[in-house]
Formats: structure tokens, sequence, C-alpha cells
């Protein structure tokens, strides 16, 4: 999208090269002029995207000019800042040199900026002069809005607002699962897309009925294309216990079945194979060793899908389950808590005529539940009846997917900012019906540049926002909400929905998505010819990925034995279930890099080079295995990162360089178990989250003075003793201790801490007795919840 990117790029201007320094005083007032340019621009963008909207192919194209002229400032004007900024952390003789005189190299390339940015202005020049003969209105520029109901965000986004209209389906099909045959049967549950299938098998699958039944409990997701040994290693993971990830993923397909059949013979059991497109995906599950076995022990299936034939083709008895659409009456009531809350109903006038009119919108909906649902988001969010109106007066004449892609493109086009209408279709980079972490989602949006700064909001907070302003309209769904904040923690995003973002984002050059399950690309080609700058590859077992060299952000999942061409422009790196090669050769040239995140991949060197990524914000490594024993230290000297989880680093000497960490994830380096990280990570002047593993001391020191900003503290796999100082962590919000071991009570300085709300404790090598100690007793007294178990 040109205007989220100009909006990025001028974001970043602002804070590099248009501050005066002596290091870029030849190149200062042409990046001024540059951002001058920029700015002008950016205020034909609304007015040009309405026009590409309704088909003129010479409007894109003169958007996808601005676009690629921005990201072309950035590029060179952030290169240029990259020299001042490794002249800063040089050290020695020449260090000193170097930040106080121009040496040579630094010259000449001061000079290649000057003519690049040149360059990109008489670009852009060129670029305005076209506006004007295709008719481009400046004035229709309107400002962003900001999202105002923050502190509203969950009384309308649950997926229990979704079930209204299926409470007797959910019995009739509970009771088919716990109750009936002995003998290994299967419930099929068959509608069309949107109907709320995958909703209704959610809420049957995490029921106390079922969990209190069934002794394993498995979730996978068929695509319509799909890889057997991918399904079987997933299950694997779900129901065996410990960490096995790399052990599982050597194992073949005749392995991971007789693996699945030993554990499930042992248990009664419910798989739920979600979405199936298939008829014989069940015999493809058990091809080459019955994996899931009959011990007539009233294990079930329990199988959703489009089609009537796959719902009655499984050989083993079966209770087809046909979900009908809503009803007249309960079309109305789900409408109507999404379009007319009850917490907004109070200050709504006329509420007759918007009932009168809501419920012939809900008549056109057909009965789907998701149709429901986006409309009566998007309505909530326009509450005055002549749009409402409006609606309905143009409602299209056609049914069922083609009206929910209208209904989706309403509210999509609604989005209050461009920022959001980015990150709504970055969603879609995801693979199809992926659970998705919020906080994973969060930092890829800011390393993107998609959160604007906002008053008396940091960017977190900003985005949150923005997840509830999607959920709020059913655009995403919400599977997970923090018991503590009560944010929301997960999300997926509704097949239907997310393949018409792939085929916006496609046809805007804002996203590429290649499947090697759907045999290439996903979503419709654009009718002129774009550079997409952000490529997601899913289930790709090529050897080289083709991605355009101006790439800024790159997603993989599931790659199998991969090299990633050199690509100089990445600000983003997301891969997950991979294996990875010629990976440190790659990443240390690439120094515009904001976000690493690395999940169960394989064959990762970091570079010892990792400390010359001065933008990096982002490094996450979670369960990938490194082919090193430590990550280099000189991670500690990029000012710039805020969120920090490696398996293997050492502390820092010190914390006067680092000043943006925000949250800092650590496992006790081989020569650290006894080492006390306090004193030099309660200095962290921005720390919020700290979460710390296999740290193994005589004594944990907390001073009076530390940990100013602190708000979660997290310990796994620790044995520790605490000695602290009144007034130390003042904002400490929640405290939580994982399979951890205390030789001593529960240190009587928490009760000292103003912000303590919630302490969570998963001890061993405890008796009941000892939990409940004088100190826990305090703490509940004061209104601080504590939660117990022991282990």
């Amino acid at each position: 999208m040109a205007e989220s990117a100009v909006s990025a790029v001028l974001g970043n201007l602002g804070n590099l090269a248009v501050r005066k320094t002596s290091f870029l005083c030849g190149v200062t007032h042409e990046v001024t002029f540059l951002k001058d340019e920029l700015m002008r621009l950016q205020g034909y963008l609304k007015d040009a995207d309405s026009k590409r909207r309704s088909g003129n192919a010479s409007v894109a194209i003169f958007m996808s000019q601005i676009r690629d002229a921005a990201y072309e400032a950035e590029n060179v004007i952030e290169a240029a800042e990259y020299m001042k900024k490794r002249s800063r952390i040089k050290k020695g003789f020449m260090g000193a040199i170097s930040r106080y005189a121009h040496l040579p190299s630094d010259l000449t390339t001061l000079h290649k900026v000057g003519v690049e940015i040149r360059r990109v202005r008489r670009k852009l020049s060129e670029i305005s002069q076209s506006a004007d003969h295709l008719k481009i209105d400046f004035s229709s520029h309107v400002a962003d809005e900001y999202l105002d109901d923050y502190g509203l965000m969950h009384q309308n986004c649950k997926d229990d607002v979704v079930m209204v209209g299926f409470e007797n389906e959910y019995n009739e099909i509970v009771d088919k699962l716990v109750q009936a045959e002995n003998m290994l049967s299967v419930v099929s549950i068959i509608a069309m897309g949107g109907a709320g299938k995958t909703t209704l098998a959610r809420k049957l699958y995490t029921s106390s009925e079922v969990k209190q039944h069934f002794g394993a409990l498995i979730w996978v997701t068929i695509s319509q294309k799909f890889k057997v040994v991918d399904l079987l290693k997933e299950i694997v993971k779900q129901i065996s216990t410990g960490d096995q990830s790399r052990k599982i993923d050597d194992m073949n397909e005749c392995e991971l079945g007789k693996k699945i059949h030993d554990i499930l013979m042992q248990k009664r059991y419910l798989v739920v194979l979600d979405d199936v497109w298939e008829t014989d995906t069940w015999e493809q599950l058990n091809r080459t060793i019955k994996a899931f076995p009959d011990a007539a022990n009233c294990s079930r299936v329990l199988l959703t899908t489009r089609k009537e034939d796959v719902a009655n083709h499984v050989e083993m008895p079966t209770h087809v389950h046909a979900l009908k659409c809503l009803d007249e009456e309960k079309s109305w009531l789900l409408f109507s808590t999404k379009a007319l809350p009850s917490y907004k109903r109070p200050d709504i006038r006329d509420l007759d005529m918007f009932e009168k009119l809501g419920g012939k919108l809900a008549r056109k909906c057909n009965g789907l539940p998701l149709a429901l649902a986006v409309l009566g988001g998007y309505l909530s969010k326009n509450l005055n009846t002549q749009a409402w109106s409006d609606v309905l007066s143009c409602w299209p004449s056609t049914k069922d997917t083609k009206m929910m892609r209208s209904i989706i493109a309403r509210s999509y086009k609604d989005l209050p900012n461009h920022y959001l209408r980015s990150c709504m279709l970055y969603i879609s980079a995801f693979p199809e019906d992926m659970i998705i972490s919020v906080s994973v989602l969060i930092n890829l949006w800011v390393a993107e540049g998609f959160i604007p700064d906002t008053p008396k909001c940091t960017l977190e907070e900003t985005a949150r926002k923005y997840v509830t302003e999607l959920a709020q309209r059913s655009l995403v769904q919400v599977v997970k909400t923090s018991g503590v904040y009560g944010w929301i923690l997960k999300i997926r995003i509704h097949d239907i929905i997310r393949d018409w973002c792939i085929e916006e984002a496609t046809q805007d050059g804002f996203l590429d998505v290649t499947d090697e399950t759907t045999r290439g690309k996903v979503g419709a080609l654009s009718c002129h010819t774009l550079i997409s700058y952000r490529s997601s590859f899913q289930n790709s077992s090529e050897h080289i990925l083709h991605a355009s060299p101006n790439l800024r952000a790159l997603l993989a999942f599931g790659l199998s034995s991969v090299s990633f061409p050199e690509l100089r422009f990445l600000r983003v790196i997301h891969v997950e279930d991979s294996s990875l090669q010629d990976f440190s050769n790659v990443i240390g040239r690439c120094i515009h890099l904001r976000h690493l995140w690395l999940r169960r991949c394989k064959n990762v060197m970091i570079p010892s080079s990792i400390g010359r990524l001065l933008y990096l914000q982002i490094i996450d490594l979670p369960k990938t295995y490194l082919l090193q024993s430590e990550i280099s230290s000189s991670l500690w000297d990029i000012s710039m990162l805020r969120y920090v989880d490696i398996p293997n680093i050492s502390l820092p000497r010190s914390v006067q360089i680092q000043q943006n960490l925000r949250e800092l994830h650590m496992r006790a380096a081989e020569c650290e178990h006894g080492k006390d990280p306090m004193p030099i990570l309660e200095m962290l002047p921005c720390l919020v989250v700290l979460d710390l593993a296999f740290y193994n001391l005589e004594t944990m020191s907390f001073s009076a003075q530390g940990f100013p900003r602190l708000q979660e503290l997290i310990f796994r796999n620790c044995s520790i003793k605490w000695r602290m100082e009144i007034g130390t962590m003042p904002k400490l919000f929640f405290l939580s201790f994982t399979r951890c071991r205390m030789d001593d009570e529960i240190p009587d300085g928490l009760l000292y801490l103003p912000s303590l709300r919630f302490i969570s404790l998963r001890l061993r090598n405890v008796d009941k007795d000892y939990l409940n100690d004088s100190t826990l007793e305090g703490l509940k007294q004061k209104g601080c919840k504590v939660t117990e178990s022991h282990m």
C-alpha cells in the first residue's frame, strides 16, 4: 500500500537524517527537500486509491511509483545513518578518528548518498507532475483517525458471540462425542464456508465435558493440499510429553504413525480434523500404519467439511450433522449483539429505527454467521441511520461467497486509517488456519513501521488497540485472552477473509503468498506488473527461494533445506519449521534488519558480527537449534533492541549503550548458572518483561532503585533465594514461578511491592503447607490474586 509505505518512510526520516549532524552535513538539506516532496505526494494518495479500486491501471502504477521511490529514499538515507551509528561504537584509536573526522571512505559514501537522493527527488517530481494528467485530487486527503474505545476492548469480540444460535447443535454433538457406542466413530459437521463449522468445533474441543471425558485431545487443520508427514508430526507433538521436537522432525511417516498408535492405544482420545476437502484424507493419515487405533474405549473423530461426500466417506460408524443456516430470529440475535452491543445501546438515539433497518440487513445475510458478524461489526462503528440505509440500498445481488466478499471489502475500506489496513493485510501472510500469537504479530507490525506514534500510548499499546478493532469487527477471531491483563493473546483469521486479503494485497503489490501445496502463487494476479516488497513462502521444497532483490520482508513456513538469496534491504526475517542453509552469510549483510524471528529451525548459525545490525529491534529464536554454543555478546551493542529471546547468550558487561530493551527472555549460559544477573539487568530503564530460565543461585538480589518499569517477572526451572530492598520493582504487576524450587520461604519483601496484583506459583519439591505461609496470606489480604500448585 503506497499510503502506508510513504507514512512509514516519513516517520523513519523524521528519526534519521533530517536532524542536523556534522556527519550528514552534506546531505541534510537534500533530505529535508525529499521529505517535503513525499509529504506533498502523500496528499494525493487517498483519491488515487479510490481510483485504483475502480480499475484505473494508470493510477495503480502511479501509486506504486510513489511507493518505490519512498523505499529507495529510505534505503539510501538509512545506509548513511548506519555509518554514523557504526562510528559511535568503534573502540580505540580508529574509533576516535572516525568520530571526529571524515575518513575518505565515509566521504565517498556521503557523496553517493547525495547523488542518490537527488535522483530520487527528480523521480518524485516527475511522479508529481503525472498526478495532474491523471486528474488526481490533492484536496481529498483526510487525516487518519485514532481509535478511542480501547477500554471496551473485550466486550464485543469473543467467539461466544458468534456461537449465538448454535446451542442446540452444540448439545447434540456433545452427546454424540461422550456417549453412544464404545467403538471408534466419527462425527462430521458439514456446512458451507462462513457457516460456523470451525467455531462450533473449537467450542466443543475446549468444553469442560469434552476435556473431562477424553484423555488426549488433538486438533489439526487440513488445508486443501496437505502433506501427510507434516500432519502426523503435528499430532505427535501434541500428544507427546516433554520437548521432543528435534527427534520428531527426523521421523518418517511410518515411524510417526506407529508412535501415534502406541500413545493413543493407552488413552481415550478425540482427534479433530478441521476443514477437510478430500474424501481420502482419513485413509492417507493411516496409509502406512493404522495411526488411530480402535481400543473400544469410546474414542472419537470430529470432522468438519464443506463437502457432503467427504462427511459420508469415512469407513467407520459416522454421525453426519448438517449445520443449518441461522433462522430469522437467531440471525437477528447474532447481528444485534455485534451491531448494537449492550454497552452502546444506552447512548443510541432512534434505537427503534436502527432495529428496523438492522432486521432487514440481518435477513439479507441468509443466515450465515460470518456475514452477520462482519457486517454487524462494521455497522457498530457507523451508528447513523443514513449509513445503515446506504448499506441496505446498495446490497449486492449475489449470494453466499460473493456476498461475503462484498461485506469484507466494505468493512476493510471502513477501517479508520491506512496503518490498520496494512496491519489487516499483513495477517494473510500466515498459513491458512494458523493460530497467530498477538505478541509476535505486534513485533512484526512495529518492525514494518505500521504502528504510528500516538499521544500517550506506546507502540505496543497502539498495536493492541488495532488487534481489538479488528476483533470487534469480526475480521479476526479471538482464540485466547489473558487472564491477567484481559487483552487478546491469540487470534486466527477465517479462510474466506484471508483469501480476500491475499487478493487485495497481491493486486496492490503489498504482499505475495507462495504455497507449494496450492501449486504456486495464492491470490488474483494484478492487471499490471508491480514489485512486491513482502513475500510469504509456505510448504516449499525449493532449494533457493525466488524473491525480488528489493524485498523488505520475508516470511517462510515449513521450508525444507533452503538457501536465501542475497537480500540487502530486508527489514523482516520471520521463519518457522524450516531447515536453513548458509544463513549466517546472508544475515550478516542485512544492515537494515529490524526483526529476526526463527522458530523450530535447524542448521542456524548466528554470526559473530550480529552486533553490526544496528537497526535490529527483535531477535527471537524459540525452539531453534543453534550450531554454536553461545551467541556473541556484541548483540548488546545494538541500542535499538526492544525484544530479546534467545537460548544461549552471556549477560551484557554493562548497560551504558542498551537503553531501549523492553522485553528480555534468557536462559542461563553454561558459565553463568551461579551468577546473579540482577545487578546488571535491574539497571535497564525501559525493561517491562523479564523471563529467566535455569538460574541456580544462592542469592538473587533486588536493590531499592532496580527495575523502574518492570511489570512482569517470570522464572522457569530456577532454584533461588531472594534478597529484596524496599523500593525495588515499583511497577511489578505479575510474578510467576514455573517448575521452580525455593529453599527459603516466599520472600516477605513481596508485601512491599505496591503494584503487585497476580502471582502464579507452580513449585517443585515443596509441600502444600509451605505454600500457605504468612507472606502469601498477607498478599491475598492486600488484594493480590495468588494461584498455587505443586509438582
